[in-house]
């Protein structure tokens, strides 16, 4: 028996793999709109995931100073030293702890095959976390504007063979190693969307 796709929640699949990736890019007063709209996209679809976002916007009720927020951004997932929770995917699917390794060429060429390429500001590997789960957002956005199945398809395959994998290593990272609540959150939200 074929089912018909649920246009409205995969609308709200894709605005919510957008907005979890803008919550990983670097702190800025933006995050809190983002929350807001995270936590009512999340009231219609996975209820069961709003205390975590309700959680993490504890972070700002009262702080409006990001330097905190941008300390342990920075802590986790730039440097300069360790990376306590490195966030591209190479790292964790190819071993030896490498950036750019085979897999993040395979997803530059997923990323080119879906008519896209990097853009010149992003300075960044194409397997970081905002830039798979934005081609995720992406993958569905297509299949919404078109009715193709082949966009579903592509961010099955995505999914199951470039976030998946290692989502759960990057999230106890992050769950080991962060003192924010903030984080923890997004973490545990992510492990949970992309497994779904």
């Amino acid at each position: 028996m074929i089912v018909p796709l649920d246009t409205q929640e995969l609308t709200q699949t894709a605005n919510i793999y957008k907005l979890i990736s803008l919550l990983y890019g670097s702190p800025s007063d933006a995050m809190e709109e983002a929350l807001f709209l995270l936590k009512e996209t999340l009231t219609d679809i996975r209820f069961d995931l709003v205390p975590l976002v309700s959680e993490m916007e504890r972070f700002f009720v009262g702080n409006t100073n990001y330097e905190e927020l941008k300390f342990e951004h920075a802590r986790l997932f730039v440097g300069p030293f360790d990376l306590l929770a490195p966030p591209y995917g190479s790292i964790y699917l190819d071993g030896q702890r490498r950036v750019m390794g085979d897999s993040s060429v395979e997803v530059l060429q997923a990323y080119q095959e879906a008519g896209l390429k990097l853009s010149n500001e992003f300075k960044q590997p194409p397997d970081h976390i905002v830039t798979e789960l934005e081609f995720v957002y992406f993958l569905i956005a297509k299949y919404l504007e078109t009715k193709d199945s082949q966009w579903l398809t592509r961010r099955d395959d995505f999914l199951d063979r470039y976030l998946k994998p290692w989502m759960k290593d990057f999230a106890n990272r992050i769950a080991s190693n962060s003192q924010s609540t903030f984080y923890k959150g997004l973490a545990h939200l992510t492990l949970e969307l992309v497994n779904k």
